[in-house]
Parts: C-alpha cells; structure tokens; sequence
C-alpha cells in the first residue's frame, strides 16, 4: 500500500499547466526532514506549513475535511481562487512525504484538477481501496495496484523507472509519471493487467465464497468487533470487506490447530470527517493475558503491536516487525480455543463496569 518516508527530500521544477491560483505549483517529493522552501504538503505531512492530509495531527482547515486526502484536495480545488490563494501564501511547491494512491489523488486534484473531477469517483475508489483495504470495484482496484506497482518488473512502464536506486527519486518519478499520464491509466486501467489481475481474481474469488458461507461472520457491534473464521488463510481485504467491523479478530482454522491475527483496521488510525471508529485500545496487555493462559512454546508466542502502528496487530506466532500496509508475519497454531480467544478479547474490549 505505502512505500513510506524516503531518506532524504528531492523535487522538480515541472510547472502545474494551466492558469489558476495554483498553477505556480510544482510537483516535489519531501523526506522524513521535511523541505526548507515553502511548500503545500498533501496526504502526509510536514513539520510546517500548509497541510491537505487525514493523517492523524494535520493542519488540514476544517472546511475541507474528508475522509481521505484525495477527498480533501478535491475540496480545496473546488474553492475560490482567492481562497486557495490566501491558503497557499507564497508556496509555490507542492509535495508528498510518501508513496501511495491518495498521495497520487490528492496530488493530482492541486497539480491538475479538471483532470481530477473527471474521473473523482474513480480517484477515489483506488484511494479508499489502497488506504482502507477494503473492496470498491474492479477499477477502483485496477487502479491503486497500478499506483502501487508502477514500477515494479511486470508493469508496462518498468523501464521508465529503471536505474533509479534513490527512494526518494524513484517516489518523485513515479508521481511525476502519474500526473503527467493520469488520463490515459484512469481511462485504461487494464492496460496495468500484469501487476493486479492475479491478486483482482484471487480476492474476488474468496469474497464470493466469504458471502457463500466460506467465511464465518461473528459480529458484536457494541464492541467495534467482527470474528471471523475460515478454513486456513485469507487476503487481508477479503476480513476487512467482509467485517463491517473495525476491530477484526481472524480465526484461521488449519489440521495443526488454529492461527489467530487480531488487527485494527487503518481507518482507527487517520483522521476521518465520516466516520467515528471506537478508539483503539493497547493491545500490550491482552497479549500479556493471553501468554499467561499460553505460555511461549519454542518461538512462539501471543505479541502485539503498539497502538500508534497504522495497522496493529495481535498474534501468536513468531515476533517482529512488520511494513506498513503488509501482511507477513509467520504466524503458529495455538494451543487456545477460538472460543477462549474471542472471550478474552470481548472482556478486553468490554467497557468499564459492563458485566
């Protein structure tokens, strides 16, 4: 999903095309020291300066907040002239601090926004699917998997992007690629087949036999918690389409015993004008819960990461880290049943003084 925080900032001079208070804009890429020259930083978010972002502390004026940043510089673009001009001061860069969808969308909606309006549902479709993990439609995936894997070896444009070893040049490379040909990938996707129409048919396949009955939906509504239970693994978008939770516990039943993947999904994480997900709880202690109930076996054990992660998880199996918006970890069967687990995480998530 997000290939996130370069070591060290770099930017172009390519001017925004056409007449309009941000048409002095050109297109930047800022690392984790941020940029000296003013700037208007979108989707991430720089120590200063004007911010369009729904990442959590943005600077982001409460008249165009959204649920995603591409939906928040759609509404910045949508404002006066005089308005847009009062907001940027004398910023003539603007720039994200990582890679991904909405930073595309929200790029493209400052950078050139009538080629944003035209395609708005589409733009942001892809930016929910890549930010939210959650299923919109076949273009809307098509999309953000193109985004993702722009340069990745099977894409049709690899070449493009080849030689470039600098993160923060190839994320600048890439979203000066996808301002410049937006038109042409919004309106063909397909042509992007390569990178995203194995995993299109994977998740597509085990969301049909999830509503079938392949996956088993326990939800309990007053705690923000979904259960749900397969036989061996699932794709991380199928649980999060098929929770309609934000707390997702996922019992993956196996002949060795069940595995167990707790997480929160990213929405709990950004800020969002919509929508107002329980707030998240440490899941430090609960996994100190369950390893006393399940003591470590070998290299195996209850782990959980803290809540200021994007996505957060509890599980049993091997501890370690894991990257941004991936799903790695190796998880291990557990000698606890799913009933137990679900019981621990129902008190752990049980208000205070509820029965």
């Amino acid at each position: 999903m997000t290939e996130r925080r370069p070591a060290r900032p770099a930017e172009t001079t390519t001017p925004a095309p056409t007449a309009r208070p941000t048409a002095r804009l050109r297109l930047g890429f800022a690392g984790p020291d941020g940029c000296a020259e003013p700037h208007l930083s979108v989707d991430g978010m720089t120590p200063a300066g004007p911010n369009l972002s729904h990442w959590p502390g943005n600077r982001t004026p409460p008249l165009w907040k959204a649920d995603l940043s591409t939906g928040i510089a759609l509404r910045f673009a949508r404002a006066g002239p005089a308005e847009r001009a009062a907001f940027l001061d004398d910023v003539e860069l603007v720039l994200n601090d990582h890679y991904d969808t909405d930073g595309f969308g929200a790029l493209l909606a400052v950078l050139r926004p009538e080629v944003a309006f035209a395609h708005e549902e589409l733009l942001l479709a892809a930016a929910t699917t890549g930010d939210f993990g959650t299923w919109q439609t076949w273009r809307g995936f098509a999309i953000d998997r193109a985004v993702a894997r722009l340069a990745a070896p099977e894409s049709p444009v690899a070449a493009t992007f080849a030689g470039i070893a600098d993160p923060a040049a190839k994320s600048l490379a890439r979203y000066r690629w996808l301002c410049e040909h937006a038109e042409e990938l919004l309106r063909a996707p397909e042509h992007f087949a390569p990178v995203y129409a194995a995993e299109m048919a994977q998740v597509q396949q085990q969301l049909d036999a999830g509503l079938r009955g392949a996956v088993q939906r326990r939800q309990l509504p007053e705690l923000g918690l979904a259960v749900l239970t397969s036989d061996g693994p699932r794709h991380r978008m199928v649980l999060n389409t098929l929770a309609g939770a934000f707390r997702v516990l996922h019992v993956a039943n196996g002949r060795d015993g069940p595995r167990y993947r707790y997480h929160d999904r990213t929405e709990t994480w950004f800020e969002l004008a919509t929508l107002a997900p329980l707030p998240r709880r440490d899941l430090r202690p609960l996994a100190a819960r369950l390893g006393a109930l399940e003591p470590p076996h070998g290299s195996m054990q209850w782990c959980a990461d803290p809540p200021d992660e994007p996505i957060p998880e509890l599980w049993f199996g091997v501890a370690g880290t894991q990257e941004y918006g991936q799903v790695t970890r190796q998880l291990a069967p557990s000698r606890l049943g799913a009933e137990r687990v679900a019981d621990e995480l129902r008190a752990f998530f049980a208000p205070a003084g509820a029965p």
